[in-house]
């Protein structure tokens, strides 16, 4: 069983028994922040995250029983989101900063977040259930990937995505507006920004993937009008007394956001994959499915009978030394299908191979775990296929190398810029003036413009634009 599965069933058993100790949630969130870390990664801007911190910081300084250190950070991911973790961890997704038009918007969702965190509704989360994302290759490569290949297949591989996709209840989010309303009220922000992003939002969303929200007695999250309109009946108890932003120029704050995917987890182009930020290359067979997963890819043919999965191994040891240790690790059954173990060169470096035979119903299957070294790193290909494609998927090992220069020029990273309307255009106008590379409609929607009217000279607004990412 997967090691990062057996330790959160440890800790979901754990609950019950915890449920009033808050060192649960330590231990549990530290297990969870990591996997934060390398799913999804923590956004590289220090002048970002300091004022995403400052005002997270503004907040919990309202609270009156605040449980825990919080720590407040921007990560890559395309959706727009917040979430929390046990301990006080509360994430912004960079998805979710185009969405913002000011401050009192980011407040009101982050002290969402935060009374999710402090009343430990992260915890009651977990007593539901939380649906796995598993990798699925049907048939006979599953049982022989496990068998030979070991790690190729990896049960729950995205344990936080699901943690964090798995809804809470309506009730405990109906507290967290109630309450994150009290919180952002105290720290001096306007609550009303709530219902008014939430809208924005959903509006946002309906646009960019032509699926509208609708209502479902089913659905744990509530429907979004329904969800305003207690915001607002809880608003009308509320006094709001605004005191200053921490920055008048919050459009400015994020002026460079990365727009939609990270380039720096690496770019499919048909069958080819590049990796700038580690800066290599590799080609897979035409038609190939290529799944660009956070600590490796894996890449199999449409019928599913071939299959390679390529990995960064321990750069600390040589691909012999890698090799070598694997072997320790087969039994003996594993054992009677290895047909041959050694070092070889490709291109003046040493790598190290291990191939693996066995006779099935459906022909002779080959499998493969190859280690080589490039720029620093040791990569590992672990492959499968029956005899007759064996070639095909062994010689994509061959085609790992570095991006050239050409390549490298060719990564554009799109990221949002913030412009000055003329004063003489409207959104369609100012979009072909700045080369805006979303719809005038979207533009409009995440801007709160009307799509005709005529925008206020000197108004900022946000648009997309595409830079290359080696400057």
């Amino acid at each position: 069983m997967n090691k990062v599965l057996i330790v959160f069933i440890l800790f979901f058993l754990a609950t019950s028994a915890n449920a009033q100790n808050i060192n649960f949630d330590k231990k549990l969130a530290k297990k969870m922040n990591e996997t934060v870390v390398t799913e999804q990664g923590l956004y590289n801007n220090d002048r970002m995250n300091a004022y995403l911190d400052s005002i997270g910081q503004r907040l919990v300084s309202q609270l009156d029983n605040k449980l825990f250190d919080y720590k407040f950070h921007l990560v890559y991911d395309e959706s727009p989101n917040a979430f929390a973790l046990p301990d006080g961890y509360v994430y912004v997704t960079s998805g979710m900063i185009p969405l913002l038009e000011n401050e009192d918007e980011l407040a009101c969702i982050m002290g969402h977040e935060i009374i999710h965190s402090n009343n430990r509704h992260s915890i009651k989360k977990l007593k539901r259930k939380i649906p796995f994302i598993v990798l699925e290759i049907p048939g006979l490569l599953v049982g022989m990937l496990d068998k030979v290949a070991g790690d190729v297949i990896e049960g729950p591989a995205k344990i936080t995505d699901a943690y964090v996709s798995a809804s809470y209840s309506r009730k405990l989010e109906t507290e967290a507006d109630d309450l994150g309303i009290i919180l952002a009220t105290k720290a001096g922000y306007d609550p009303n920004a709530l219902p008014i992003v939430l809208t924005r939002m959903i509006k946002s969303i309906e646009e960019m993937t032509g699926y509208k929200e609708k209502k479902s007695f089913l659905d744990d999250h509530p429907y979004t009008p329904d969800r305003n309109k207690n915001i607002k009946k809880h608003l009308e108890n509320v006094t709001v007394n605004k005191t200053a932003h921490i920055s008048n120029q919050f459009l400015n704050e994020f002026d460079g956001v990365i727009y939609g995917k990270s380039v720096s987890k690496g770019i499919i182009r048909k069958n080819k994959f590049l990796q700038p930020d580690m800066d290599f290359y590799i080609e897979f067979p035409e038609n190939w499915v290529i799944n660009n997963l956070p600590t490796y890819i894996i890449a199999h043919d449409t019928i599913k009978k071939s299959a390679l999965k390529l990995s960064i191994e321990d750069p600390k040891i040589s691909p012999k030394q890698a090799g070598e240790n694997y072997l320790k690790t087969l039994s003996k059954s594993y054992r009677n299908t290895l047909t041959e173990n050694k070092e070889f060169e490709q291109n003046g470096e040493k790598g190290y191979v291990i191939r693996f035979t066995e006779n099935t119903s459906e022909g002779i299957l080959n499998a493969f775990v190859i280690w080589m070294p490039l720029n620093g790193n040791i990569y590992k290909y672990t492959g499968i296929s029956l005899k007759e494609n064996h070639n095909i998927v062994e010689n994509v090992t061959t085609t790992l190398r570095t991006l050239t220069e050409d390549e490298k020029k060719s990564i554009m990273q799109k990221q949002i810029s913030i412009v000055e309307a003329n004063g003489n255009e409207n959104i369609s106008e100012l979009s072909k003036r700045t080369s805006n590379l979303i719809s005038p409609k979207l533009t409009a929607t995440i801007n709160d413009i009307k799509l005709k009217e005529k925008i206020n000279m000197g108004t900022k607004i946000k648009i997309v634009v595409e830079k290359p990412y080696f400057n």
